[in-house]
């Protein structure tokens, strides 16, 4: 179950996995009640429909949301293929648990604005029961070894390059996203609906790792694209405040994934 809604070329394409929801209330019943939060969103709202309501006053978007989805590399390939033929200019991809603050989209957006450059941006967060006393786990690979930082010339926002990450809130504009389809090809298959699309997040292994949708995607992101974290800001995940700064250790002692 999806619904799209159609905004005269868009500038950016939302994408949003409800599963949850979509488990809880019925397909059907989770759309509208979507709709409504996205419409008018409030402290009961989902964070991600919170995100939407943001991003709306940021650009104009096109919009995906599915209810139904039970396997998310599916899903995710559905989002990047309905971004793609949407023609819109960057595709935002946002998980149901994560939020973020206005600025921190604006950061987000301003990072894969430079159309010609594939870029791909990833606002850290905190896994999901990854905060003790002594550390946090985010979901990002950020190297031990500090490499060269890059600072957006409207806003000064900090990010630094990264390999992969979790795909809760992820921004990525059409170079990169063209970039990814032209090196999959090979993973074209027809869906359930009988479309033909790429499947960017199939998962597979590798040197005997079992990778999963999100890190299946970035182990095909060619090496001209750049992979960037977002170090400036605030995100939010399943409860759980992030400030971004504290992602290099500055403020608190940030374990990376491996």
């Amino acid at each position: 179950m999806s619904i799209t809604i159609e905004t005269r070329n868009p500038t950016v394409f939302v994408s949003l996995p409800a599963y949850a929801l979509g488990k809880t209330l019925g397909l059907d019943a989770a759309m509208k009640e979507l709709h409504r939060q996205v419409e008018h969103p409030d402290a009961a709202s989902l964070p991600a429909a919170r995100v939407i309501a943001r991003l709306r006053t940021l650009a104009d978007i096109g919009l995906r949301i599915d209810t139904g989805g039970t396997q998310l590399c599916a899903v995710r390939s559905r989002h990047a293929d309905e971004a793609w033929k949407s023609g819109a200019p960057i595709w935002f991809s946002v998980d149901d648990d994560n939020e973020a603050t206005t600025d921190t989209l604006r950061y987000m957006l301003e990072a894969v604005s430079d159309l010609d450059v594939p870029r791909i941006v990833i606002a850290p967060y905190i896994i999901r029961g990854g905060e003790t006393l002594t550390h946090v786990m985010v979901n990002v690979d950020l190297p031990r070894i500090v490499t060269t930082e890059r600072r957006l010339p409207m806003s000064g926002a900090r990010l630094r390059p990264v390999s992969k990450g979790g795909f809760g809130l992820v921004a990525m504009n059409r170079a990169a996203l063209g970039a990814v389809r032209d090196a999959c090809e090979h993973l074209a298959y027809i869906d359930t609906d009988g479309v033909e699309r790429l499947a960017l997040f199939f998962a597979e292994i590798r040197d005997k790792r079992w990778l999963h949708d999100d890190f299946s995607f970035f182990a095909r992101v060619p090496k001209h694209v750049t992979v960037e974290a977002l170090l400036t800001g605030v995100t939010s995940h399943a409860g759980e405040s992030l400030d971004l700064r504290a992602v290099e250790g500055t403020e608190l002692c940030v374990e990376a994934l491996s």
